[in-house]
């Protein structure tokens, strides 16, 4: 490996930058609360992790290589980033209540970070054009650590990301735009979307 601490100032930046991974964590700890925020942070890293298991094995690159993989995956990100949208306005009524919905499966949060990150083409460029800089070729093992460190710093950001919308969610309720949040955060994803397909 090749200068670890520059490796993870890049890796960091990479993923404070906004997208579809961040607008997921903020929603779901609107909705949910705080926990809620912070396990979907969890599916997230848990979806980097698989990442960094397909670069490893070289499936990563098997995937960049090919045009129709490559254009399928981007496809697939944004017709679920639409479908999430669409789902946000279909329960817009009881996306800020005054208490957060219970939770009767956790699992289906972190299932939904997973699948976020998996179908989000920055994440698997990340893997694909930024970890081999700091890789000697061919060594899995470095790609597995350098996976393990950007997973880490997603669980840190988006745990906090999840945690800060769960704390301001009343403040939220109260605010008088507290009606048309379900819509902004619908027209951000379908934005996002948008440009997932329109990305070269």
């Amino acid at each position: 490996m090749q200068n670890i601490a520059l490796y993870t100032i890049g890796a960091f930046l990479l993923i404070v930058s906004p997208g579809p991974d961040f607008v997921y964590v903020l929603t779901r700890g609107i909705t949910y609360g705080k926990t809620g925020g912070m396990l979907s942070a969890c599916g997230i890293a848990l979806g980097l992790l698989i990442h960094t298991l397909f670069a490893a094995i070289g499936l990563t690159a098997v995937l960049v290589a090919s045009d129709l993989a490559f254009e399928l995956i981007r496809y697939l990100g944004a017709a679920y980033l639409v479908f999430l949208g669409l789902k946000m306005l279909r329960h817009r009524a009881i996306i800020l209540p005054t208490q957060a919905p219970e939770m009767t499966n956790s699992l289906h949060l972190v299932r939904q970070g997973v699948l976020t990150n998996l179908f989000n083409p920055k994440a698997l460029l990340t893997f694909m054009a930024f970890i081999p800089q700091f890789v000697r070729t061919g060594d899995a093992q470095e790609v597995i650590v350098l996976g393990v460190i950007i997973a880490l710093l997603a669980l840190g950001w988006f745990g906090f990301v999840g945690y800060f919308a769960g704390a301001v969610r009343m403040w939220m309720i109260q605010s008088p735009l507290a009606q048309c949040m379900p819509y902004l955060i619908a027209g951000i994803l379908f934005m996002l979307g948008i440009r997932v397909v329109s990305s070269a």
